[in-house]
């Protein structure tokens, strides 16, 4: 976002800053003559002789003769068929791996959420995925110093979310499409975006980006934000060969009111996925 629509989210006086308390849930979410080179050319070619080297023939220069009984030698490699770009394939498989029933499997994270007048640290982040069932944990550091472990969970269509470990659960309205699963905007291949190799630890990595929130703003535990949600959310990722996520980064934009002024709200984090294909159990609070 540019500095004149980052200035949007300012109003003219003290810009507030998020409160660490735990807060109630809202709504989710040229070259010269040719005579001169001829002649230049004859001259080589005459000292060469007499110092007994062959003058090689520049690129370009006249077409060599062919003898009329000499004839071309066909040539005995068989032709090859070109082969499929690997990149290419492990998109998608990539996307076949992940929009399987029941795929599952685990990433930790961290990073930090990144508001008009505050930073708060990211840590300990644990996201864990089982088919359509999700559940994320993160603590929240503020300039205070106060730490708040908030859980997200999402099971059977339904989502809670507690804002401290003393904190009760309380049910949020999520899509299924919103949920913080890393992959549940990926339908096709048509969202996602290829964005070339990368060489990671003297390996071959494939680069994809699409949409993902694997932190919504929902999740930041101050008493003071309200009416969170999510602008451009995008996780961009490194899968192998075969398609398997590996470790990435994530830009989660998006909005919300802080003591009723409207203000950006952008979640970075680092990404690595683990125990990805491997069962995963996800119970409702």
């Amino acid at each position: 976002m540019g500095r004149e629509g980052r200035d949007a989210f300012r109003s003219v006086g003290d810009t507030p800053g998020v409160t660490d308390a735990p807060r109630r849930p809202e709504a989710a979410l040229s070259g010269g003559p040719q005579s001169a080179l001829a002649a230049l050319i004859a001259v080589v070619a005459l000292v060469a002789a007499g110092c007994g080297f062959t003058v090689l023939d520049p690129i370009g220069s006249a077409t060599p003769t062919v003898s009329p009984t000499a004839r071309t030698p066909a040539s005995s490699s068989p032709s090859v068929a070109p082969t499929a770009d690997p990149g290419t394939t492990a998109v998608k498989d990539f996307v076949a791996l992940v929009t399987k029933d029941g795929f599952s499997y685990q990433a930790t994270f961290t990073g930090q959420s990144r508001h008009t007048t505050d930073i708060l640290p990211i840590s300990k982040g644990l996201l864990q995925v089982s088919g359509d069932d999700v559940l994320v944990r993160a603590t929240f550091k503020f300039p205070s110093g106060a730490r708040y472990p908030v859980e997200h969970r999402y099971v059977g269509g339904k989502a809670w979310i507690k804002y401290d470990a003393s904190d009760p659960w309380h049910r949020v309205p999520i899509r299924p499409a919103d949920t913080m699963a890393a992959f549940a905007a990926i339908r096709s291949a048509t969202d996602v975006t290829y964005l070339g190799p990368v060489k990671s630890g003297g390996k071959t990595y494939y680069q994809v980006s699409f949409r993902s929130a694997i932190v919504n703003p929902v999740m930041i535990p101050a008493v003071n934000l309200t009416e969170t949600s999510l602008t451009t959310p995008k996780l961009t990722l490194l899968i192998d060969a075969a398609g398997r996520p590996v470790k990435g980064t994530a830009e989660i934009e998006g909005k919300g009111r802080v003591s009723r002024q409207l203000q950006e709200i952008v979640i970075d984090l680092t990404v690595t996925f683990t125990k990805v294909g491997q069962a995963v159990s996800i119970k409702a609070p």
